[in-house]
């Protein structure tokens, strides 16, 4: 069974995929796996957005190439467009490789996005309140309110309505602690159809 998990920005996704990797389910950060993929890209990505963007040892500062696509649409979808169908076939071989009767956690912000919604059994959206995700993205990432804005202004279009009509969704508010967003992983686990 593969789920994938979703919610906006500092909704607490990496704390529910970390209640469900200590419940036993095998979890994929797909963030993670972008950032890890992005110096496997190098090249084609040095040829779109420009040899700076690589450090001394010709790998992509993170930093130079999200401040060369932040706020401009054409630009990050040409990142996409290169990262997004490396990150399917990452996926993919993930998956292929998997044991059988493994419960799978796909952990990604793009879920929507990059379609990796298309290969999954179940959602589940993380939810949060609006002034508590500033407040986490604040505490987390010393940003100033301006830039956290700005992102989150970003994600207004997310919603967990795009996927009810697609695939079985599931919702779990994270507004509280983590022992009550505990109670409420294990309470969701519980209802799991039994092919888990």
């Amino acid at each position: 069974m593969i789920i994938g998990l979703a919610g906006k920005s500092c909704s607490g996704k990496n704390q529910v995929a970390a209640i469900l990797k200590e419940r036993g389910f095998d979890t994929l950060d797909m963030d993670l796996m972008a950032h890890d993929s992005l110096n496997s890209l190098a090249a084609s990505l040095s040829a779109a957005f420009g040899s700076d963007i690589l450090d001394e040892d010709d790998n992509v500062d993170r930093i130079t190439l999200g401040a060369k696509v932040f706020n401009k649409p054409d630009s990050l979808q040409r990142l996409e467009d290169i990262l997004y169908p490396e990150l399917h076939r990452e996926l993919d071989d993930y998956i292929r490789n998997m044991k059988e009767g493994t419960s799978l956690i796909v952990n990604a912000a793009a879920l929507e996005k990059a379609d990796f919604w298309k290969k999954c059994d179940h959602i589940l959206w993380v939810q949060a309140p609006f002034l508590i995700r500033l407040y986490r993205a604040w505490k987390r990432d010393s940003r100033s309110l301006e830039n956290l804005m700005s992102r989150f202004r970003s994600q207004r279009e997310l919603k967990s309505q795009y996927f009810f009509s697609r695939v079985d969704t599931y919702i779990i508010r994270n507004s509280s602690t983590r022992a009550v967003l505990r109670k409420r992983v294990d309470k969701w686990i519980k209802h799991l159809p039994p092919e888990r």
